[in-house]
């Protein structure tokens, strides 16, 4: 079998320096995302919002992260347009420098189980959750300034340790990255750390009622769920930890320990 090639001067590679580090964060402009964002920033990252149709949510968030003292500029892409990995990167070098970290926050999240499953939602879940974070990663460790170590995290869903049937095509793309971020860990060390980061029910879902989703996170063994917050702080630790590599953080509030036959929106909205 063929291995990356990652050999470079150990004595001669630097640990990212947090001042200068530009961190892209895709699907940065709403939910967690934005969380992230403003954490990122808040610890001296540079931050590459990339968005796909939430333009206004974008530019509203770079004008509230320049406004504060921070450095931030939006990029759009398709994350189904296998092209847009280099062209986004190129468009971020050109107006913030090299990239050298990534958080892989995008993903899409529509309905379908072994019923009426089909080609098209199998290949466009796994197109944007699990291909498009890869060729992310492969540009991130193509481009890395010598004698920086690049930082990647992926952002999960603790479905991985708790699986049920619904949403099958999701939930198969979040197995993909949950073995990539390992693989990768191994393959790409010493010059790119991977790590992941699994949210329990952190914000209701569009179908979800405020009733159900109080619901849902008042049942986890903690009472209380995750906040964007503290997977925001996850991210952080992680996108920084000098020695953490191929891990994955639940950040759940021990979600994962529930035994669920269906998804968390169907459970607690019945």
């Amino acid at each position: 079998m063929g291995s990356f090639n990652t050999t470079r001067n150990r004595s001669e590679t630097l640990r990212m320096d947090m001042d200068a580090a530009v961190i892209l964060v895709t699907g940065g402009a709403v939910r967690i995302g934005r969380e992230i964002c403003l954490r990122l920033s808040e610890c001296g990252y540079t931050v590459a919002i990339h968005y796909n149709s939430s333009e206004n949510e974008a530019a509203d968030l770079v004008e509230t992260i320049n406004s504060r003292g921070g450095n931030a500029a939006s990029f759009q892409g398709d994350l189904s347009d296998e092209s847009m990995p280099a062209k986004l990167f190129a468009e971020i070098s050109r107006e913030l420098g090299p990239v050298s970290g990534i958080i892989n926050n995008a993903s899409l999240f529509n309905f379908d189980d072994i019923s009426d499953i089909s080609k098209e939602s199998w290949d466009r879940h796994m197109q944007v959750n699990a291909l498009a974070p890869t060729l992310l990663i492969s540009e991130l460790f193509r481009t890395l300034p010598p004698g920086i170590i690049g930082s990647v995290v992926n952002i999960l869903d603790q479905k991985i340790s708790q699986p049920n049937p619904d949403y099958l095509s999701y939930t198969a793309s979040r197995f993909a990255m949950a073995g990539l971020t390992e693989t990768l860990a191994r393959g790409l060390a010493p010059s790119v750390r991977v790590n992941a980061v699994a949210p329990g029910h952190t914000l209701p879902s569009p179908e979800q009622t405020i009733e159900g989703f109080q619901k849902a996170q008042s049942q986890t063994p903690l009472q209380s769920g995750p906040s964007a917050t503290d997977i925001a702080d996850a991210v952080v630790y992680l996108i920084s930890a000098k020695s953490v590599t191929g891990q994955i953080i639940y950040a759940d509030s021990g979600e994962r320990f529930l035994s669920r036959s269906r998804d968390v929106v169907f459970e607690t909205e019945e």
